[in-house]
């Protein structure tokens, strides 16, 4: 008979050693990779959520920059000109100290412009620099396509404005809330200069930074300046006003200034606008003086029914076609 040996190997319920650590390994590899998935989820969500913020502060900015143009386009007496910085969190435009701004450098003035108390993804309200040469008084014109605004971003010329979301308090930045620049803005855009620098974003800087440019700004107010010189042809109360008020009362589009005095040269095809045979409208007629426009509209009689024009140093441009018989 064989004899049953001395060591004697006792079995758990629940089968084979080797079952049982292989039952370990499986449940200590789906530990593992729930361990993994919770992980990789919340790097996602985490990375979601700054995205999410920086995607907040981008919006608030781009409307901001909008507001601006649309601001300086559509101004009343001086198109192109922007408010003065708020001087706190009131977001009003004050009133001029002088001829100037009380400050070039300052809240974006909301309210000013209604859009509403806009905010970077701290909670702060946006803050905003003036180049002084676009600011909205007399002594400021003629403001122009080609007013030469004074503000650098990155060393880069022409810019009008500059918009900042200044983000979390750094080190050293204890006056909030407050007024004071260096409070909000970090480095060299706090300096009082008009040298203003943008990220990358660090411990020690973290504006985000968004320019408004003079083509910005002008590429709209432009526009406008040549819908004047053609005159709307649905505004029927100014029937006579502008090239197609003049076609429809002589029959043709009239001749080119070509020695700058303002008044059509007969023969003449290119040149000057003759603006002194036009009619306007009191404002745009005193606006568009003030501003200097005349000399920088560019026109071309192409025949009775046809004219352009278009501001001399830009691709702005605008056909006109006549508005009467025997004009199609």
């Amino acid at each position: 008979m064989r004899q049953r040996s001395s060591v004697e190997i006792r079995r758990l319920p629940g089968g084979s050693p080797r079952r049982q650590a292989g039952v370990a390994l499986l449940a200590l590899l789906t530990v593992l990779t729930l361990w993994g998935l919770y992980l990789v989820v919340s790097e996602l969500n985490t990375t979601q959520f700054l995205v999410a913020r920086k995607e907040a502060t981008g919006a608030a900015l781009a409307q901001a920059r909008q507001a601006l143009v649309g601001r300086a386009a559509g101004d009343d007496n001086r198109p192109g000109s922007l408010p003065c910085p708020a001087i706190d969190e009131s977001g009003i435009a004050p009133l001029l100290a002088g001829n100037h701004c009380p400050a070039y450098i300052g809240r974006l003035p909301w309210r000013t412009l209604d859009v509403g108390e806009l905010r970077d993804d701290a909670g702060q309200l946006l803050w905003y620099a003036l180049a002084p040469a676009l600011r909205d008084d007399d002594s400021a014109q003629p403001i122009n396509f080609e007013t030469v605004p004074q503000l650098r971003l990155d060393g880069a010329p022409n810019v009008v404005a500059i918009i900042f979301a200044p983000g979390a308090p750094l080190v050293g930045q204890n006056g909030r809330p407050g007024n004071a620049v260096a409070d909000y803005l970090d480095g060299s855009n706090g300096d009082g200069d008009q040298d203003f620098v943008s990220g990358p974003q660090s411990a020690a800087f973290n504006d985000n930074v968004l320019a408004v440019t003079r083509d910005d700004v002008f590429r709209l107010v432009n526009q406008r300046v040549l819908g004047e010189v053609r005159a709307r042809a649905e505004n029927a109360s100014l029937p006579d006003h502008g090239l197609r008020g003049y076609q429809a009362l002589n029959g043709s589009f009239p001749a080119a200034d070509g020695d700058n005095d303002g008044w059509a040269d007969a023969g003449v095809t290119t040149g000057r606008l003759p603006y002194r045979d036009l009619v306007f409208s009191v404002t745009a007629s005193t606006w568009l003086t003030a501003n200097d426009w005349w000399r920088l509209v560019r026109y071309t009689q192409s025949g009775a029914c046809l004219a352009q024009i278009g501001i001399v140093g830009s691709s702005a441009t605008m056909d006109v076609a006549g508005a009467s018989p025997p004009c199609p």
